[in-house]
């Protein structure tokens, strides 16, 4: 592909070529496009700007791949997406932003929608890519709307710093990392499950002459409270440490 020099060299040199075969008024439509700025380009070649859609790399290969076997364009659906918006037939939810450690890699899902259809749903003062990428994860069944995904999104809570055995935290960490996942979700589904009567918590004890160190999480403080409601023996904390080491195999008194 020309650069943009080597592109705006090449246009010149073929609208001299054509005044010299005697075609001034090609040559004329030559220079016109010489004289055009980027955007008044576009716009004369009726050409949709891209709208770069941020999404998890799973979804977008599932959105890819099943408008190509639906037989459509991505950028279709997007135009649909728009204008069902517009009428009010769907809301997109609010991104939700993912724990540190937990987001999955994204990527950029290129698309040239309508641009009248793109500035009126901005002027909503909704992101357009906000709503294609929910109208597209809705439609495919991808993201956080794959069949039989938790959809619950929690914002996070005050930070809670339980003290722990320093080997056992460093267990509990290196265990839940490799299992792919986040210290402070696992409480939170362990607060889910004593709630829910099918998590039977035991306090943890720990050796007389352990090192103590603070594990620093942020559990949902409306779960938090919900727990600490319900809890007659045991504090929030003590549930969700037990419930790590429960689910993670981890005895508190030899840290193994």
């Amino acid at each position: 592909m020309p650069t943009r020099r080597n592109l705006r060299a090449g246009l010149t040199a073929a609208s001299t070529r054509l005044r010299e075969v005697n075609s001034p008024d090609l040559a004329e439509h030559v220079d016109t496009v010489l004289t055009l700025s980027t955007y008044e380009l576009r716009d004369a070649l009726n050409i949709d700007e891209n709208l770069s859609i941020r999404i998890p790399v799973t979804a977008r290969d599932r959105i890819v791949a099943g408008a190509e076997q639906a037989g459509r364009t991505v950028t279709a659906d997007v135009n649909d997406g728009f204008t069902a918006y517009l009428a009010g037939a769907f809301t997109p939810a609010p991104p939700a932003r993912a724990r540190r450690g937990e987001a999955e890699d994204k990527v950029n899902l290129n698309v040239r929608p309508n641009d009248a259809l793109r500035q009126r749903v901005a002027d909503t003062g909704v992101k357009p890519m906000h709503v294609a990428a929910d109208w597209l994860m809705r439609t495919y069944e991808t993201g956080p709307y794959t069949p039989g995904a938790d959809n619950t999104v929690r914002p996070v809570g005050a930070t809670r710093a339980p003290q722990v055995a320093r080997p056992v935290r460093e267990l509990i960490r290196s265990r839940v990392a490799a299992a792919g996942k986040n210290v402070t979700t696992e409480v939170e589904e362990g607060f889910t499950r004593f709630l829910a009567g099918e998590f039977t918590p035991t306090a943890p004890v720990w050796p007389v002459d352990a090192d103590m160190v603070p594990m620093k999480v942020n559990p949902n403080n409306d779960l938090f409270d919900e727990v600490k409601a319900k809890a007659e023996r045991l504090t929030p904390m003590q549930i969700g440490l037990a419930y790590l080491l429960d689910k993670y195999g981890i005895d508190p008194g030899t840290a193994e």
